[in-house]
């Protein structure tokens, strides 16, 4: 069936509009309260007054569009939070997403559309994928394969049943890991899109709460589903080798197809066979999204220290006289930009050599007795081994930033990182918390906490976060 035989034209006007993120937000709070009503319905003034106190906290910037263009144009002063009220209640009526009725005592009573539920139910899960707050619900893994599990696990009679929610909760699961592969790949994209550090930091901390620690650290721990994938394999191929089992399954199976046991016995085989190839996958689709993981805390790392790097490095120059040139083309100016650096890259030429040119004859190759790996004591070498393990402690391994976050967690259970940085914002405090931020959770024992204030200072404008330490022995 066609979806537009169900749904009527106008119903997605309400998100196209240009108030839609007012009326996306008050048909959440109507559908809040909605739930928690009666089944029969929610009364029209408590589903107004719902709104009302919505607008109250949540003042318009500008006035929603005129229900009817043709009417005189009211002065905005004289509008109520009521009147908004009943005009957004008004416009999800006229666009079918709710229903009001009057019953048996004149009480007006509304009800969401069946398909309006659907819809609404589809932005939430939208809008948690891509949150991180206590409330997240993104990323359930273990539900799904724990459920299959159990199914399995209890030998009831009801085969055909149970196959049918072993690959409905199997298909979710593979839902789940979609949608978390996809949001990894939004991640990588903004590596390009962002081109300063305080956009790649403040991304990173998202990256690091919403994904690592609802999603991928889980689908690694908690949820890992190695404990339950030989078990649920090894039940499937049971059925499989059962005649009587596969029997059982077919026949739910034969009205669907012409009543044909054969046709219907290859059906049933054939979704458990899905299954198992879903299981059997697993470690591939894990190792798929372990090296997005990596490709994008790893570049990220590297770009922001490559933004950091000192202006009389020759790759920050070429960078710079890239994006000067890519401006100038931008705004029409290539043959300008081409003339403005085109001596930069002009090279003498010689048409003889001499004594004081730039050759330099090959010398005689003689093989030399004494090699260069030998013993040496020499002040040199010596020298040389102390800048090679003083260059390696600035390698911020984890044994480093334990160490550095155990100075502030002997006294406070979490530190900012407004505290951390203070008023020094060099390269090497701004590496340390990029560091910092990559090895809460998997590595070591503390977490992030996103804040909603700023770190001012003259460099960067970084949103805080907050270092939260975990319960193992830090001292």
């Amino acid at each position: 069936m066609n979806i537009f035989d169900i749904v009527p034209k106008q119903f997605f006007s309400v998100l196209s509009s240009k108030n839609h993120r007012v009326y996306v937000a008050c048909l959440m709070e109507l559908f809040k309260v909605y739930e928690q009503g009666s089944i029969l319905g929610l009364d029209k003034n408590i589903a107004r007054q719902a709104i009302i106190d919505y607008l109250d906290v949540n003042p318009l910037e500008e006035e929603l569009e005129e229900d009817n263009p043709e009417e005189i144009e009211t002065d905005s002063s004289l509008i109520t939070n009521r009147d908004r009220a009943n005009q957004i209640l008004r416009r999800f009526e006229e666009c079918e997403w709710i229903d009001i009725d009057v019953n048996n005592d004149y009480e007006e009573i509304l009800n969401f559309r069946d398909y309006a539920i659907t819809i609404i139910e589809a932005l939430k899960e939208i809008a948690n994928d891509s949150y991180y707050g206590e409330e997240s619900e993104a990323h359930e893994f273990r539900g799904y394969i724990y459920t299959v599990y159990s199914l399995l696990s209890n030998d009831h009679g009801e085969y055909a049943l149970t196959i049918d929610q072993v690959y409905k909760n199997t298909v979710a699961f593979v839902r789940e890991i979609r949608k978390l592969d996809s949001r990894l790949k939004y991640y990588i994209r903004t590596i390009v899109d962002n081109s300063e550090i305080k956009d790649l930091i403040n991304l990173l901390v998202n990256y690091k709460v919403e994904l690592v620690d609802h999603a991928y650290r889980r689908l690694k721990t908690s949820d890992n589903i190695n404990k339950y994938r030989v078990d649920i394999v090894r039940k499937l191929e049971e059925y499989q080798q059962n005649p009587l089992v596969m029997e059982m399954i077919a026949n739910e199976y034969l009205i669907k197809n012409g009543n044909n046991p054969q046709i219907a016995l290859i059906k049933a085989n054939k979704k458990i066979d899905d299954i198992i190839d879903i299981f059997n996958s697993i470690s591939y689709i894990i190792d798929e999204i372990d090296n997005k993981n990596k490709v994008y805390v790893n570049t990220t790392i590297a770009k922001i220290k490559f933004l950091l790097s000192d202006d009389e490095n020759v790759i920050t120059k070429l960078s710079r006289i890239l994006k000067y040139t890519g401006n100038s083309i931008r705004r029409n100016r290539t043959h300008k930009a081409l003339n403005d650096i085109a001596p930069l890259f002009n090279i003498n030429s010689y048409q003889q050599l001499s004594s004081r040119s730039v050759y330099t004859p090959r010398g005689i190759y003689k093989h030399a007795d004494a090699q260069y790996l030998v013993e040496n004591n020499g002040a040199p070498d010596r020298r040389l081994q102390e800048e090679f393990y003083s260059e390696f402690e600035t390698n911020y391994s984890e044994e480093v930033i334990a160490k550095y976050l155990r100075t502030y967690f002997r006294h406070n259970a979490s530190i900012r990182a407004s505290e951390i940085l203070r008023d020094d914002m060099t390269d090497e405090s701004i590496v340390r918390l990029l560091y910092i931020l990559v090895y809460a959770g998997e590595e070591l024992d503390y977490s992030i906490n996103p804040l909603y204030e700023k770190i001012n200072n003259k460099r960067f404008d970084l949103d805080d976060f907050e270092i939260i330490r975990g319960y193992q022995e830090w001292f």
